[in-house]
């Protein structure tokens, strides 16, 4: 059973609650994680599963008079999203809402309800890259977000496989991240065909927030004496710059996102719902937030990264 907030808990008390007050806040609060994943509406069961396929190898020659070659794709993995209901509620006695009328407490707490959801979803994204090199937290294709071995179809790459982990682990500077950025641009498919990613921007925690920057905009090259130019602003890459997650714990690991479709994604299968009723026995109000939704990844293609030094 609910136990309300009390008259006698508080000094003063408040107006009844409205839920345009928690639309406000929860609107105008900046969502970090929107920086990094991309939400979609989930199918409307208990999961929502992505098969992950994998297509044909280049084209032999065909010298004259012979049959064409035929060649058959299939499904490498199926990445599963099990959706989560989260929630949170309070309750309020009739006298603490009926009585006081200068400290809105009612108001105070809506505002520390609608921040309470966002910070679930905020930790919740944010430990996708958290555990981005650590083998007991696997997508679809069985292997951690960032690893050496990503599976892809036999026959493609050497040893069936693909990295999106920094070959030697490197703290972000001017030469890590161009060396990202060549391993981006070999790249390849689940054939192991070579694609053309397009990286987009760093992903940090707030530790090197500074650092990216310095990257991103300084013109010559950065941390030297040496004029030479600065090839990631000189060549447009990065154009979106920056995104920092302040609920990322390292401050070592970094990684650059792509633009590789399925990466990073939220898979929301009920938007956030509010409700309020009345207890009959005690006549207190309980206010109630619920969402269901879950972030994962399907395509490891998406976040290049390094736990860095």
């Amino acid at each position: 059973m609910a136990v309300p907030m009390r008259s006698t808990d508080f000094r003063s008390i408040v107006e009844p609650i409205l839920n345009e007050t928690f639309d406000g806040i929860y609107n105008q609060r900046a969502d970090e994680w929107k920086g990094v994943f991309t939400e979609r509406k989930g199918t409307p069961r208990s999961y929502h599963e992505e098969p992950v396929l994998f297509g044909f190898n280049a084209a032999p020659e065909m010298p004259d008079g012979t049959p064409v070659t035929f060649d058959a794709g299939g499904v490498l993995f199926i990445q599963r999203y099990v959706y989560k209901v989260f929630g949170l509620a309070f309750a309020l006695t009739k006298v603490l809402v009926e009585d006081g009328d200068h400290i809105r407490i009612g108001r105070i707490y809506s505002e520390h309800l609608a921040q309470s959801m966002i910070e679930t979803k905020e930790t919740l994204c944010a430990n996708i890259l958290n555990r981005a090199f650590n083998g007991a937290f696997v997508g679809g294709d069985g292997v951690a977000l960032n690893a050496t071995n990503h599976p892809i179809a036999p026959g493609g790459a050497a040893g069936g496989v693909f990295s999106n982990l920094l070959t030697t682990a490197a703290a972000l500077s001017q030469t890590s991240l161009e060396q990202m950025l060549i391993q981006i641009r070999n790249a390849v498919d689940n054939n192991g065909k070579r694609i053309r990613l397009q990286p987009l921007k760093i992903v940090t925690g707030p530790s090197q927030v500074f650092q990216a920057e310095v990257l991103l905009k300084s013109v010559l090259r950065a941390g030297t004496a040496n004029n030479d130019i600065n090839p990631i602003l000189s060549m447009g890459l990065l154009s979106q710059g920056q995104a920092n997650l302040s609920r990322i714990t390292s401050t070592t690991a970094w990684w650059v996102q792509t633009d590789a479709p399925r990466g990073l994604q939220l898979m929301t299968r009920r938007g956030l719902e509010k409700s309020m009723e009345g207890d009959f026995e005690t006549d207190s109000m309980r206010y109630k937030s619920t969402e269901r939704y879950i972030p994962d990844w399907t395509d490891p293609r998406a976040v290049f990264g390094t736990p860095g030094l």
